[in-house]
């Protein structure tokens, strides 16, 4: 029983070897995204003369991915692999990127994003909740998009649902309703933040973190502009999305609560009461755990000793940097998974109104988040450094 447990955590299911074959496609489709970046990135390079490839990577995985997905029959047996690469491995790769970071730098940003965060998060809850009211559509699947638009995506979505009672149809058209946005900004928003907005790296960083819905979409998108103009944000967009993250476990039961007492007609009817540490995103703590790692690690290595434990200067920083090539690996396979996750005829069956409430919702996030990281250019410069 315990090793049953033990196994649906780290893999999602307790017949691990069942997530080799999605796993394995996830990994193929990463590599041809990779040769084919590679190929059209010379070919882009050659005729228009660029200094650097106009190809991102992480773009071409989401793509080919969905390719891949939409036209290709794929067997069932490929399902539990890629939702494997999705949750699993994505944590394990956010967890994995904490070493880009010290805990200082972590906490930075972490306090600037928070404003950012909570007042997103609140708009984006309140837009979704009105709109749902004034089309008419059930308080439950207004009440899931208003989870998924504001804190994380289909993890929200996934964990408020049960508290709320919603419908398997509501749940499905919640989902689809965030993935399609999610997707359009994740292709959309490096372009827009870079080329029309013409935010820096910090304040793309934080934009991005906050407009964009799943934490495998920010990722993405945060890759995406960090090769395509040559810049760092994403450190800050991931920071950005775990503090997001985090508000899970006061949002989701907050969402349910008030879910309750609007359906409470007498006042005799007392809302349950909800564990909220069971929302916590607990791989947050393995980000920040490799970023404790990191900054204590840097200390010795660059002090007296010049060494840590059982590395010295040299060996510390390669260690450091193997960790990274294998968060930025891993991540890209999940968000090839993340590509392969999407099918289309799911998305047909979305209804307008819900279409026209994530719409609504995903707009006033992007637009608010720009806003704040426009007015508090000063402050994110002073406090990140960008």
């Amino acid at each position: 029983m315990a090793n049953s447990k033990l196994m649906k955590t780290l893999f999602g299911t307790d017949k691990p070897l069942t997530v080799i074959p999605g796993a394995l496609l996830a990994l193929a489709v990463m590599l041809v995204s990779v040769w084919l970046a590679d190929a059209l990135g010379g070919f882009f390079k050659a005729q228009f003369n660029l200094d650097k490839s106009p190809v991102s990577t992480f773009l071409l995985a989401i793509i080919v991915g969905m390719v891949v997905r939409n036209v290709i029959p794929l067997p069932k047996q490929v399902d539990a692999g890629i939702k494997f690469c999705v949750a699993k491995l994505l944590r394990l790769g956010i967890m994995f990127l904490g070493i880009r970071l010290s805990v200082l730098a972590a906490a930075k940003i972490g306090i600037v994003a928070v404003v950012v965060v909570v007042l997103c998060i609140s708009a984006g809850i309140a837009v979704s909740l009105l709109l749902a009211r004034l089309f008419g559509v059930s308080d439950r699947l207004g009440t899931l998009i208003a989870a998924g638009t504001g804190i994380c995506g289909v993890s929200a979505i996934v964990a408020t649902a049960p508290t709320i009672d919603a419908k398997e149809e509501e749940t499905t058209y919640a989902i689809s309703t965030i993935t399609i946005f999610g997707l359009l900004a994740t292709i959309v928003y490096p372009y827009l933040a870079e080329l029309v907005l013409h935010l820096n790296p910090a304040q793309a960083g934080i934009f991005l973190g906050t407009a964009v819905h799943d934490t495998s979409q920010v990722t993405g998108a945060a890759y995406i502009y960090d090769q395509l103009w040559n810049q760092s944000a994403s450190k800050i967009a991931i920071t950005t999305k775990l503090v997001r993250n985090t508000f899970l476990m006061a949002v989701v039961p907050l969402c349910a609560i008030m879910y309750a007492r609007r359906q409470a007609k007498a006042a005799s009817e007392v809302v349950e009461k909800i564990n909220v540490w069971k929302y916590f995103p607990m791989f947050v703590l393995g980000f920040l755990g490799f970023a404790l790692f990191r900054s204590i690690g840097d200390i010795f290595a660059e002090g007296e000793s010049g060494r840590f434990l059982f590395w010295n200067s040299e060996a510390w920083s390669s260690l450091c940097g193997m960790i990274k090539t294998w968060a930025k690996n891993i991540l890209a396979v999940a968000i090839a998974a993340a590509g392969l996750s999407t099918q289309f005829k799911k998305l047909k069956q979305l209804s307008l109104k819900p279409f026209m409430i994530g719409m609504a919702a995903a707009l006033t996030v992007g637009a608010l988040s720009y806003i704040l990281v426009t007015v508090l250019q000063g402050p994110i410069a002073k406090m990140i450094g960008g």
